[in-house]
């Protein structure tokens, strides 16, 4: 590809949580796209259109994909509609484009969300009054084109998503799902563990089944969108359908499954009905063992592999007498768990000291707005009762989990 053929490739945005910037870049890369380079909670790169399908069928720690089409300094919301309506939105939609608007703002000029929402809105709306005498609508929950603005300071861009319902919605997730994690959180928080397809995985407080279901997923060896049947980019102007067909052809002939091993268990019944409903979403049937059992009275069926605990925390799952709750998870990770990796999501950081082993590593993230840690350990034979020691400086930045 010549200079010039690349610098004519349209920059696009994938935003991420923070602390998954890293695996987002590497999974970019791998699908072919160019000038990847990350940023905070995000990576930056360019692609064709065909690239594009790939990603937002294929990744996995991506909560959405925007291409930016305009940016310019705006000194207050009159400024920031005036740019707006004399931009020519009729490049990328009609008059009679449903829209909807996320906004970003970072800014002490811009210190009403809402309100700039509004202008732009305003602004859109006009443009198309003044030039067609029609007007596009508003439609928040199934837009036909979905855009993003982000203000930083005065700096306002505005960007097309490529998705349109989050890539963190993966499809699957029961109605009425009880503190469920996000599935980005999820998959990222396996990939920090070193979970990879063959490895067997116990998922001993499965809830709603996120860590099973997106671990089936990945073992499964479609694209992790591969059920989903709308993006957004589907109604931009010179959208190629038998290129898009094309492309998800081609992972139909690439699939490469890995058998995996993978337990899920709880002692709640609801949490192992939600879990099954979960998989059969996406025809993973029978790609997961499930149990209804109390953590305290498992114990594994191989002998290596990574446990994934997301014990009740915090103010969504309340738990009585946290201390004893922990120091009886590292009695029984000492005394049945040798020669596996276990780890544990929880915002209880005081509880968490009573597991009694020397932390292998300690990620902050946050469960949607609990802030929690996911920390984790590795179980030799002999281990023993120790108080955990201060190993603060092995902590990852925080990531968010909201979309």
């Amino acid at each position: 590809m010549s200079e010039q053929e690349r610098q004519a490739l349209p920059i696009y945005f994938a935003k991420t949580l923070a602390g998954l910037e890293e695996f987002l870049e590497h999974e970019l890369v791998e699908l072919g796209c160019i000038d990847v380079s990350h940023a905070k909670r995000g990576v930056e790169f360019r692609t064709d259109m065909a690239t594009l399908f790939k990603v937002c069928l294929c990744s996995r720690f991506a909560l959405t994909v925007l291409r930016p089409v305009l940016a310019f300094d705006a000194q207050s919301t009159d400024s920031l509609y005036d740019e707006a309506k004399r931009w020519d939105w009729g490049s990328i939609m009609g008059a009679s484009t449903s829209f909807a608007i996320d906004v970003t703002i970072h800014s002490s000029v811009f210190t009403h969300s809402q309100f700039a929402m509004l202008r732009l809105k305003d602004a859109i709306v006009d443009h198309f009054r003044e030039f067609s005498g029609l007007r596009p609508g508003v439609n928040r929950d199934d837009p036909d084109v979905r855009i993003h603005m982000h203000i930083a300071h005065t700096t306002v861009t505005i960007s097309l998503d490529a998705a349109g319902r989050p890539l963190s919605r993966r499809g699957y997730r029961p109605q009425g799902a009880k503190a469920p994690l996000n599935e980005v959180l999820a998959a990222g928080l396996l990939a920090h563990a070193g979970w990879k397809p063959g490895i067997p995985l116990y998922d001993a407080m499965c809830g709603s089944g996120t860590f099973s279901v997106e671990a089936a997923l990945w073992a499964d060896g479609y694209p992790i969108q591969w059920h989903r049947r709308k993006f957004a980019f589907m109604d931009w102007p010179g959208f190629d359908e038998e290129e898009w067909w094309a492309v998800r052809d081609s992972f139909k002939e690439a699939r490469n499954p890995v058998a995996t091993q993978i337990f899920a268990s709880d002692r709640d019944f609801a949490a192992i009905s939600q879990t099954r409903q979960a998989l059969s979403n996406m025809e993973l049937d029978g790609r997961a063992e499930l149990g209804r059992l109390d953590f305290f009275k498992l114990k594994p069926r191989t002998e290596s592999g990574i446990l994934v605990l997301n014990p009740p925390y915090g103010d969504r799952l309340p738990l009585d007498e946290g201390p004893e709750f922990y120091a009886k998870v590292g009695d029984a990770l000492k005394t049945h768990w040798a020669g596996f990796s276990a780890w544990i999501i929880s915002s209880d950081v005081e509880g968490l000291k009573r597991i009694g082993l020397k932390t292998k590593r300690r990620i902050k993230c946050y469960n949607g707005p609990t802030e929690c840690r996911w920390m984790g350990w590795d179980l030799y034979a002999g281990d023993g009762a120790s108080n955990d020691v201060d190993d603060s400086n092995n902590e990852s930045s925080p990531s968010s989990s909201s979309s």
